[in-house]
Parts: structure tokens; sequence; C-alpha cells
């Protein structure tokens, strides 16, 4: 009988403390505000350089007097990483009274014509419009109009992907080389065709095994020297050969 008791008596009160623990907490919150002490009064951003202050800190929802721990970092993160540009975010909480954001952004590596000029990142994500009055020297990928990317956006979303890939292979390997890339054209049949600049090759690389089939066609125009200049396009996308097209004689 004893330990019915003491167990009857300890589940009221932990329902009693229930019951009261959202009145206990409003009054502690009121008292906090009350005193200032632990308000949030200063937010510090790092890393942000096209994404806006403003845009970060509407993004966190914080209220006009919000406690420093009655928030969740997490979702207010989650908020943050939707922006466009933010890549990552790390928020720290630095007691009494900081909150602190660090901000990494997604990089563009090329832009993608949609009509408009959008910037992309070496994961083939879309991160935004080229602000007004910005020249950005970085490839042009191309080949795909409006309707087709919003009918099938998977389809176009992964060309435009092995597009990327290929662009950070590129600049990986090609700093040394003198061609550089000035457009990329994609072909759901086809797959990715790169247009350099200098000697304006056409170079056919297909769908995959990029890596493969740069250092085939970088052999080749090791071989052919000064005559590679005399070469309109590389058929790349061969098993294990490389097509090479004469420019048409004036």
């Amino acid at each position: 009988m004893l330990s019915i008791a003491i167990v009857c008596l300890v589940v009221l009160g932990v329902g009693a403390l229930l019951l009261w623990l959202p009145t206990l907490m409003r009054n502690a919150d009121g008292k906090l505000k009350a005193s200032g002490t632990f308000l949030v009064k200063k937010i510090v951003i790092k890393g942000n350089r096209r994404c806006l202050r403003s845009e970060i800190i509407k993004a966190l929802g914080l209220d006009s007097r919000q406690l420093i721990f009655s928030f969740s970092l997490t979702r207010a993160r989650d908020r943050i990483k939707a922006l466009p540009f933010v890549k990552n975010a790390r928020l720290y909480r630095r007691l009494p009274d900081q909150l602190l954001i660090d901000i990494e952004e997604r990089q563009p590596i090329a832009l993608f014509y949609l009509e408009k000029l959008y910037m992309v990142d070496a994961e083939g994500i879309v991160i935004g419009r080229v602000p007004s009055g910005e020249s950005l020297d970085f490839p042009v990928i191309s080949g795909v109009s409006v309707s087709e990317w919003r009918s099938r956006p998977q389809v176009w979303n992964k060309l435009l992907k092995k597009a990327t890939s290929l662009l950070k292979l590129w600049n990986e390997r090609g700093h040394k080389w003198p061609e550089k890339i000035a457009q990329v054209e994609l072909d759901e049949a086809c797959g990715v065709t790169l247009y350099t600049t200098g000697c304006g090759w056409e170079l056919q690389l297909g769908l995959e095994d990029y890596r493969e089939r740069l250092s085939r066609w970088r052999q080749v125009v090791n071989v052919l020297g000064e005559k590679a200049a005399s070469v309109k396009y590389f058929d790349c996308a061969g098993e294990s050969s490389v097509v090479a097209g004469l420019q048409q004689a004036q």
C-alpha cells in the first residue's frame, strides 16, 4: 500500500508540474526579458558576399525581444540555407546576448542561359540571376529552352550537373592549356559539347568519362602540334577514339 501511495504521489506531482510548466516558463521568460540580460542584442554575420545581411536576419525569424536561448538554431539554419547563394550556415550562441552566423556561399563557375543569364555553381545548382550591371567572365551554358526546362527539369538538371562537373575538371587540369572554355552546349542525345576560345575548337564529349576523353583529346592535340589550329572539331565521344574534322578551306 505504501508503494502504491508513493507512486500516486509521484504521478500527481509530475502531472501538476506539467500543468504549471508553461506558466512557470512564461513567468521566467517575462522576468528575463524585463531584465534584458539574455536578449539578442548583437548579430554578427561572416562570409556573406552576395547574400544580404537584411535577408539573413529576416530568415532568422526572431522576435523583436528574442531571448538568446529560446529559439531553435537548427530551424533558423535551415531557413537561412533556403536563401539564394547560401550553401551552408553555422549558427552559434555567445552568451549573454550575441548570435554568430558563419555563411558559406555558393561560388559561380558558369553562366546558364535560360532567356536570361543565371549563375551556376560547381554542383550544377542555379544560384541566382546575374545582377544588373555586373560583368562575369565565366563560360556560358546553353542549349535548353525555358519550356523544355520547365517540362522536364530532372533531365536538364542532370545534364547541367554533367556540364559543371566537366567545367570543374577542366579548371583542375586545364590551367596550363592555352585554350579556355567559352561556351558549353547541352543536348539530350549528344550530351555536352565545349567551344573553346582562341582556336575556336568544338569538343564533342558526350555524356560520361570526361576525364579519360579529355586526356585522349590532349594526346591528339600534342601529336598534331601546329596542325591542330586547322581543326574545327574533335569528336571525343567514342569509346577509344578521337575524330578530328578540319576547317573548310576559304
